[in-house]
């Protein structure tokens, strides 16, 4: 992990200078001197209808799948388009009340993954859907998750700036900037979006073919290698936008799951029953949700507690300047920042964390009691910082919020039950605080860094975050009812995995069967890294995702290191046709996201209005198993061929640049 701030040397007129250039950064597109309108009715309005329609869309497809897709994209190309319309009519809109709105809309998605991975685990402990306790929780997490981002966003998105790419936040800044200049970028972007969205037309509409190609093996007496991977537009260009060292280390961490871990256990016999009998890929997949994503789970608990270590002088500036502030002295100071550096005032920050945590013991619907309220609260604020740096590193698709609820059971329960606590709804409701605070703040610092390249007013979004967040918790409850009702979580059409999965943790640790020993494994595992000196967080998370998610993204990032260096032997000393297709490759990338987050809303609308084959796939081809495997390995060479062609199509020599 990279040094944090607490191995900074004493104030020097030097160390200044360096945090100035780090706070000037990249020059954002609409300067700080210029006005531009931004949090206006009108992107107000758009954003908060589209918050709801990318609400319901995730609570179904997280609920069907396990996984929520990313919203800001798809918001922002939706935006575009219906400003596009606006100015028809003589009605104008700005890049910066388009982010507005993509701002706003991507809370709703956000806060979806948060309700549907604990909230709805509930109706596994055979307790009915509470709609008003749902909104309470969804709001109060919500608000936590935006608040304790403030104080770290100078920290992660301008100081962090060249470390962490946000790849989701990047690619969206790509997307309104190609928009809003209607040069090269936007038929870069369109080419991308046309390849992803046919591409997963295909795969998910058609079942064409298999995106997901895996296969297990033994090799001599030990049992369980497992590799593979679901080969999406959008992870691959998630790979392309973080690099090959990140996701060099994402993959690092998959291996040692998939091909050592998971062997060892399966050759042991630590098999669980339901798959002892199972085909070899089966008992792999068993034993990673029995066993491994408790070591993910204890190396981000490490991890997360590092991170925080990194960064604690940055967390002791900003109470620092919270004191100040509320003592009345760091007004003026604060009065004094650039447009672009403008955040909520600190004492917003405190004296809301405060209310929410009274709030959290006092409101009757909560029940988590004093410290379930107190565990609530401080494992929110590590977790939403440790949110913040991973979606910096693998982007909000690859967020492991799930993860870091389950840590935040484990913690809770352990000190719950040493007081005498037995419901493991308690235990659920104070995780699910955490896991909402946890995706919200993921969600916005990916909005903030798209700003900060903007050169948008983080305070603005802040406030757009806010009032998404409170709509959003509104109609949280009303949805998840209705499918509850419609469908019933935990049937076939929506088995709610990760919900299922929280509610049997949360037992397990107040019976006693949870799996301490593999959350010690990955703690140790964590902490040796750290003497390392190797990034912890991107591991871990390798560990706990699926192998599926692991591998593309690494397939992207070898994509990215195999382009640059063949660019890198056309270039010229100053590097800058390197630059020039970097940036046609983010922009590509940024096509592929938003076309497969789209389509991923098509296919959601489709299942919920019942159109089409409800299993599957809507429209299925019906073609054979094998057949379908075939034709996926010629759609990915054919994806990834396409993505490299338009990369370094007509790109200029080095002279030209």
């Amino acid at each position: 992990m990279a040094h944090g701030p607490s191995e900074e040397k004493p104030d020097t007129s030097e160390s200044r200078t360096a945090r100035e250039r780090a706070e000037r950064g990249p020059s954002p597109y609409v300067p700080a001197g210029r006005s531009v309108a931004e949090l206006t009715i009108k992107a107000v309005a758009i954003g908060l209808a589209l918050n709801v329609v990318m609400l319901t869309a995730n609570m179904y497809l997280g609920m069907r799948s396990g996984m929520t897709i990313s919203a800001s994209i798809p918001a922002a190309v939706i935006s575009m388009g219906l400003f596009y319309g606006l100015r028809q009519a003589g009605i104008g809109g700005t890049i910066l009340e388009n982010n507005i709105v993509q701002t706003m809309t991507s809370a709703g998605e956000a806060l979806a993954a948060g309700v549907i991975f604990t909230i709805a685990g509930v109706t596994f402990l055979d307790q009915p859907i509470d709609i008003v306790n749902t909104a309470i929780v969804a709001v109060l997490g919500g608000l936590l998750g935006v608040l304790f981002m403030i104080p770290m966003r100078r920290y992660l998105i301008v100081d962090k700036h060249e470390e962490l790419p946000y790849p989701e936040g990047t690619a969206c800044a790509d997307v309104l900037e190609a928009g809003s200049r209607g040069d090269e970028g936007v038929r870069l972007i369109s080419f991308g979006f046309l390849v992803s969205f046919v591409y997963m037309w295909l795969a998910s509409g058609m079942a064409a073919f298999r995106t997901t190609i895996q296969t297990a093996f033994s090799v001599g007496e030990t049992d369980g290698f497992a590799i593979g991977g679901d080969f999406t537009p959008a992870l691959i260009g998630v790979g392309y936008i973080i690099g090959p060292r990140i996701a060099g280390y994402v993959f690092g961490g998959g291996l040692i799951a998939w091909m050592m871990l998971i062997p060892l256990l399966i050759t042991g016999g630590f098999v669980p029953e339901s798959a002892a009998d199972a085909a070899l890929m089966t008992q792999a997949e068993a034993v990673w949700d029995e066993y491994i994503r408790y070591v993910g789970a204890g190396a981000m608990i490490v991890g997360g507690f590092y991170a925080i270590l990194s960064m604690r002088r940055t967390i002791a500036d900003a109470l620092g300047t919270a004191v100040a502030e509320i003592r009345g002295s760091g007004a003026a100071a604060t009065g004094g920042r650039k447009r672009t550096q403008r955040d909520l005032p600190m004492k917003v920050v405190v004296v809301g964390a405060v209310l929410i945590a009274l709030a959290l013991v006092a409101v009757p619907q909560v029940q988590v009691g004093l410290l379930g309220g107190f565990i609530a609260v401080i494992a929110a604020f590590l977790f939403v910082a440790v949110s913040a740096y991973l979606v910096g590193v693998v982007g909000s698709s690859s967020n492991p919020v799930s993860g870091m609820a389950v840590a935040t059971i484990l913690i809770a329960a352990l000190a719950l039950r040493s007081t005498g606590v037995t419901d493991p709804v308690v235990v659920l409701v104070t995780a699910s605080v955490v896991a909402i605070a946890a995706a919200v703040a993921g969600d916005t610092s990916q909005d903030l860094k798209t700003g900060y390249l903007l050169g948008a007013t983080p305070r603005n979004q802040q406030i757009a975050q806010m009032i998404g967040i409170a709509l959003s918790a509104l109609f949280a409850g009303w949805v998840l009812y209705f499918f509850h009702q419609a469908y019933g979580i935990g049937s076939e059409t929506i088995p709610a995995p990760q919900a299922g999965m929280m509610a049997l943790i949360s037992e397990g640790v107040l019976t006693g069967t949870a799996q301490w020993g593999m959350i010690l494994i990955g703690a140790v595992f964590a902490f040796v890294l750290i003497l390392m000196d190797v990034p912890v967080l991107p591991f871990a998370v390798g560990i706990y995702l699926p192998i599926t998610l692991a591998t593309p993204i690494f397939l992207g990032g070898l994509l990215r290191a195999g382009i640059d260096r063949y660019v890198s032997r056309r270039d010229d000393e100053d590097g800058s046709l390197a630059e020039h297709t970097t940036s046609r490759g983010r922009i590509v990338a940024a096509g592929l996201i938003t076309g497969e987050a789209i389509m991923g809303i098509v296919i959601g609308a489709l299942y919920i209005t019942g159109t089409g084959n409800a299993e599957g796939a809507p429209f299925p081809l019906g073609l054979g198993g094998q057949t379908q495997t075939i034709l996926g390995v010629v759609a990915l060479a054919a994806l990834v061929g396409l993505f490299a062609t338009s990369v370094l199509r007509n790109a200029p020599d080095a002279a030209d640049q």
